[in-house]
């Protein structure tokens, strides 16, 4: 129960990721991984047989995301407006190799400075979270088409896109790694840490 009502916060929080100075944005940080590269919002891994970027993604990403699908409505703007919306990322791979890739996003955690830790939300979770709102039928199958909650497969010279959605971590949070894990190329597990610095707006 305690894990469900943190997940409410996702709606009805009014403080997700923000203090009092204004709204979180992240932005790139130094990376530790010498596979790992900022270029403007993007974090970008270049690995061998594989490119992965992630990109963390305010209201205004997710609406333009959105927008890009005109079949799919936007589940994340049915929520009161003056609550705030839950932590994305878009996470895109693309398989420049010869082997599959295999990736289970149930295994993608946000960890901030504290080593907080904050696991991606499963389908069943937003599920819960969204199976009551109005439209929901057109909102779930939004969810279901663009967020990563199941094992993806991308085979060789194809390239996948999707959402990593996450509650919200401790106003507290300065840093944000998004950790990747069970990333497998072939049967080698690789390990990427996406490192984001957490501003907020005066």
């Amino acid at each position: 129960m305690a894990r469900f009502f943190s997940l409410l916060m996702v709606i009805t929080c009014t403080a997700c990721a923000s203090g009092p100075s204004g709204e979180a944005m992240f932005r790139p940080g130094p990376q530790r991984l010498p596979t790992l590269r900022a270029q403007g919002d993007l974090v970008i891994a270049t690995l061998a047989g594989a490119t992965v970027t992630a990109e963390p993604l305010t209201d205004k990403g997710l609406d333009a995301y959105y927008a890009r699908r005109p079949a799919l409505v936007n589940p994340f703007k049915q929520r009161q407006k003056e609550t705030k919306g839950p932590l994305a990322f878009i996470l895109r791979i693309q398989n420049v190799g010869r082997d599959r890739i295999n990736f289970d996003p149930g295994q993608a955690m946000l960890v901030d400075q504290q080593d907080r830790r904050s696991a991606a939300l499963s389908y069943d979770e937003l599920y819960s979270l969204f199976s009551e709102q109005r439209e929901s039928a057109k909102v779930l199958r939004a969810l279901e088409e663009t967020v990563l909650t199941n094992l993806l497969v991308v085979p060789p010279k194809v390239d996948r896109e999707g959402l990593l959605i996450f509650p919200p971590l401790d106003p507290a949070a300065k840093m944000l790694i998004l950790e990747v894990g069970s990333f497998y190329i072939g049967s080698a597990e690789q390990l990427l840490l996406f490192e984001f610095e957490v501003r907020r707006a005066p």
